[in-house]
């Protein structure tokens, strides 16, 4: 059986010098390093330790914005950076003796860098994953293999670049993204807005809803894990035990709630071309109330459990501004020549739902496996108190389905980890 803790081959690991002629071998320097993913993060980071005995950090020379070649043999895939390298980012000195210096490069994609180089002027009048496509393609000249999993929204967006940075312009983007299978016409339960983030593999274009949504359609292949009170060293399922003592962060202050309007949030919303004024709300009961007629969306409740005392009246109000002809040079009063402003009615459920889905983490490390990444989801099965293994009725009603928010694959001399900071969906039952 391949232990996944400790079957890793650090194959290479070579730097080019800063003229981009020649290049060193650093594999058997090689300390702990670690890769970080982030589903609200537009670059993924990594961390190398090299003790340097050789002196390369100068002789060589070792600078910032250096390439790194990297391949990691692991029992559940390959790292491979030899045709896509890594860019240093920053070098941090750890310390040094008369024998050795050490060091920690942090290495990032070449996007995060591009996009400090490059800015968006353009306009734009598309779907927001085909502008999403368009950005990292012609833009940040992102390889068609490196862009993974990209959700068509059921809306698109007008505007200008005015010279924005792209990654950052992607998650904004996001945020104002609609998933397609909520409109105004249906009853549905979810929320809205989408995450726009980079994994070692790629980049991801997705919201909650659609992750959860294939994590139902696809139960049987969902990766498990689950909570031992005791570990046998021959048992094959050793790999898919969590290693820790899960930790959980749970959200219980009221006044933060009510301040971000998870239960209760009232837009005020002014038609600038209309001239006239909408309120939605988004209330204790989840219903997504728009222009008070027959063409809201129903959600279902943002927690299990709602203080109804306080959750009645509106807790957060905002006042927000739609221009429906801001490109319109037209006296036309149509609504083809009108531009997209339809996210801005779901803002009071994007608050909700950005707000319930992090209100409560849970963070557990398991043997190295890097078929995992910031938005997979996973099941974690945990005992109830005082029973050994889950099983059946017995399970902790903590186990369940969750999806990776923050990711950190590590490798070192203790062995090889996957450490995972999680969260619940709020929406769907999925357990």
């Amino acid at each position: 059986m391949a232990t996944f803790a400790r079957g890793s081959t650090i194959e290479k690991i070579i730097v080019r010098d800063p003229d981009d002629t020649k290049d060193q071998d650093l594999t058997l320097q090689v300390g702990p390093m670690a890769f970080y993913e982030d589903i609200i993060d537009a670059s993924f980071h990594v961390e190398i330790l090299i003790a340097d005995v050789f002196g390369w950090l100068e002789s060589f020379p070792i600078r910032s914005g250096s390439k790194v070649y990297l391949r990691i043999k692991t029992p559940t895939g390959v790292i491979d950076f030899e045709r896509e390298p890594l860019y240093i980012s920053n070098i941090k000195t750890a310390g040094s003796t008369s024998k050795k210096e050490v060091f920690v490069m942090q290495l990032e994609s070449k996007a995060a860098f591009t996009n400090h180089l490059r800015r968006l002027y353009r306009k734009y009048n598309a779907p927001t994953n085909e502008v999403v496509k368009d950005i990292l393609t012609n833009d940040l000249e992102v390889p068609d293999t490196r862009i993974l999993e990209v959700e068509e929204p059921s809306n698109k967006i007008e505007f200008l670049g005015v010279y924005k940075r792209p990654l950052q312009t992607c998650v904004g983007l996001a945020v104002k993204s609609i998933p397609k299978n909520h409109t105004k016409k249906e009853i549905t339960s979810g929320g809205s807005g989408m995450f726009f983030w980079e994994t070692i593999k790629g980049f991801r274009f997705q919201s909650p809803d659609q992750i959860f949504k294939k994590a139902l359609d696809d139960k049987e292949n969902i990766i498990q894990y689950e909570k031992v009170a005791t570990f046998d060293a021959l048992d094959p399922r050793n790999n898919f035990n969590i290693t820790n003592e899960p930790s959980w962060t749970n959200n219980h202050n009221l006044f933060e709630k009510l301040s971000m309007g998870q239960y209760n949030s009232r837009f005020g919303l002014f038609e600038s071309s209309a001239r006239k004024h909408i309120v939605i709300e988004r209330d204790s009961a989840a219903i997504h109330d728009y222009n008070a007629d027959d063409d809201g969306d129903i959600l279902s409740n943002s927690e299990y459990f709602q203080p109804k005392e306080f959750s009645t009246m509106p807790s957060r109000h905002m006042l927000l501004v739609k221009d429906d002809r801001l490109f319109d040079n037209s006296d036309e009063q149509d609504d083809s020549s009108k531009t997209s402003m339809e996210h801005i009615e779901y803002e009071a459920r994007r608050q909700s739902r950005y707000s319930a889905l992090f209100s409560q983490t849970l963070e557990v490390t398991v043997p190295l496996n890097i078929q995992l990444h910031a938005g997979s989801v996973v099941n974690l099965r945990f005992p109830r108190i005082n029973i050994d293994k889950p099983s059946g009725g017995d399970n902790n009603p903590a186990s369940g389905f969750y999806m990776i928010k923050t990711l950190s694959h590590k490798f070192g001399s203790q062995g090889d980890f996957t450490g995972m900071q999680l969260v619940r969906d709020a929406y769907t039952k999925l357990s």
